[in-house]
C-alpha cells in the first residue's frame, strides 16, 4: 500500500468479524516494536497468550472493552483497545478508562495517527464521563514515554510483565481527563 501524503484516516468500531485483523495487526505492531528488545523465543512464547483470534473474540465480546481501528485506504494501520474494568490500587479515580493497547504499524509512526488516536481516547473519556485515563508502558520504551507524557501522563506505580519466560517492569502511567 502506498502511503497517501494527507493521512486520510478512518476510523471505526471493531466487532466480531475483526477477530482475525486484530490478532494479526496486534502482533505485527508488537513484534516491530519489541522484537528487536527481546530473546526470539520469549517473542514467540508470548504470541499466543495475547494475540490469537480467539483471545480477540473474547475482548471483543467484553462488555468493558471497546476496539476502534484505524484505516487508510481500507487498510487497518492501527487500533486503541479501550477498558472499563476495574483499574489496579495504583490508578486514582472514582471512573477510570484504560488505554489498554495503542498500536500503530511502525510506518505509520510520526505522520500524526498517534495523535489523533489519543485525542480520539481522551474525548472518549471527557464524553462518557471519566476522571482518569491511565495505560502500562515497558520502562524501556522511551518513545512511547515520551508521547505519553506529551499528553500530561504521569508515572503512578509498577507493575510485573511477563514476555515467555523474561520477568520485564512496566510503568502504570494516568492523567486527569
Amino acid at each position: 500500500m502506498t502511503i497517501p501524503e494527507n493521512n486520510n484516516f478512518h476510523f471505526r468500531k471493531g466487532t466480531l468479524a475483526d477477530a482475525e485483523l486484530l490478532a494479526d495487526l496486534g502482533w505485527r505492531t508488537f513484534e516491530e516494536t519489541f522484537a528487536a528488545f527481546n530473546r526470539p523465543e520469549d517473542m514467540a512464547a508470548f504470541k499466543p497468550t495475547m494475540y490469537t483470534p480467539e483471545l480477540q473474540t473474547e475482548e471483543l465480546c467484553d462488555s468493558d472493552t471497546e476496539f476502534v481501528i484505524a484505516e487508510v485506504q481500507e487498510q487497518a494501520v492501527a487500533y486503541v483497545k479501550l477498558n472499563t474494568a476495574e483499574a489496579p490500587e495504583a490508578i486514582t479515580g472514582r471512573n477510570p478508562l484504560q488505554i489498554s493497547r495503542l498500536y500503530l504499524l511502525q510506518k505509520w509512526t510520526g505522520r500524526g495517527l498517534g495523535d489523533k488516536l489519543m485525542q480520539l481516547c481522551l474525548e472518549k473519556a471527557r464524553r462518557n464521563g471519566h476522571d482518569v485515563v491511565w495505560l502500562t508502558v515497558w520502562e524501556h520504551n522511551e518513545r512511547a514515554k515520551r508521547f505519553y507524557r506529551k499528553y500530561g501522563f504521569k508515572e503512578a506505580g509498577e507493575l510485573t510483565f511477563i514476555l515467555g519466560s523474561d520477568v520485564q517492569r512496566d510503568l502504570y502511567m494516568q492523567r486527569e481527563v
